[in-house]
């Protein structure tokens, strides 16, 4: 085994720090990919897309946007994960590949710990539960009545295993005791012409898909997976309302490949703080019932493990196995 002097080593560091620099300098000097990985027409795609818009303005250099949907969001993680640590390909994914699906699947594409540098949190999305009007329910306790008295009878729609809403609503069957048939799809805009058809008749998705179908009167809100209720959803009860200690939302974010230089990441984290925060993105987010967030990188590796606990948790209480 050969080692190299000490002297040449420290030689070396210095060359290596120097080109790490002088590429943080220079960065973006060609496009950046951002893969989104769900299909498009979804709350990922506008974030991405309007953040993306502000980077491209700053930047002169052109944000593309890349929809990767498939296996809950897993490949198009799996996609970034093993793309150049070069801050040219990115990911705006969700809760579901980093702290659900490494709980639920045997086998993934990347490693959630060992894969990704934390970038930044753009936005948390929240959910509403929704049935189509043929299920004769309004509020969550008239829901559960009926789903009980025909069990197996109704099916919910997801972006996939492993999501947060597929987990969500899990978790809301296991606290209601109630029995409903998973039918997974590719991505949020795939499920939304399903439900107004009734072929699926309950789904739990973004407030920006749903709220404009609510108001057409195509489908029926029932109540929010927030904290507490919402303006951008016009008043719809919560379920921690009848079901204390219910919340599941999910946040989009920005990941990198690890590896990418740190100087990148904070020079991402900086931008995109600051496209958040501008009155024309935070209104156009939250008009469309997402929540701007931002902050640091540790504070959004802090929330991941957070929610890695949270929902790991979830996944021992209902039971859900690794498939």
């Amino acid at each position: 085994m050969s080692h190299r002097p000490p002297r040449l080593l420290s030689f070396f560091l210095v060359l290596e720090l120097a080109a790490s620099l002088a590429c943080a300098q220079t960065y973006p000097d060609r496009p950046i990919r951002v893969v989104v990985p769900y299909a498009s027409g979804g709350s990922g795609d506008l974030v991405a897309r309007t953040i993306g818009a502000r980077l491209t303005e700053t930047w002169g250099q052109q944000v593309l946007i890349d929809n990767r949907p498939g296996a809950a969001g897993t490949v198009g993680a799996g996609l970034v994960a093993k793309a150049p640590a070069d801050g040219y390909t990115l990911l705006v994914g969700t809760d579901a590949q980093m702290a659900i699906s490494p709980h639920i699947q045997k086998s993934l594409p990347y490693d959630p710990d060992k894969d990704f540098a934390h970038v930044v949190q753009a936005a948390f999305i929240e959910f509403v539960l929704v049935t189509h009007p043929s299920i004769p329910a309004a509020t969550v306790p008239q829901l559960v009545a009926h789903l009980k008295a025909h069990p197996g009878k109704y099916s919910y729609a997801t972006p996939g295993i492993g999501s947060s809403a597929h987990l969500s609503m899990e978790w809301f069957k296991n606290v209601a005791g109630v029995d409903v048939v998973h039918i997974p799809y590719k991505g949020s805009s795939q499920i939304m012409p399903d439900v107004i058809a009734g072929l699926v008749q309950i789904t739990y998705t973004g407030i920006p898909q749903t709220i404009p179908q609510v108001a057409a009167g195509k489908l029926n809100a029932i109540a929010l997976g927030a904290a507490k209720r919402l303006a951008s959803a016009h008043g719809v009860p919560t379920i921690g309302e009848s079901y204390p200690g219910f919340e599941a939302n999910a946040s989009w974010n920005y990941f990198a490949p690890r590896g990418t230089s740190r100087e990148i990441v904070i020079r991402l984290n900086r931008e995109i703080n600051r496209i958040l925060v501008m009155p024309e993105v935070n209104e156009r987010l939250v008009s469309q019932g997402l929540i701007p967030i931002g902050g640091t990188p540790e504070q959004f590796a802090a929330r991941m493990k957070a929610d890695y606990e949270k929902w790991g948790k979830v996944i021992r209480q209902i039971g859900l196995k690794a498939e």
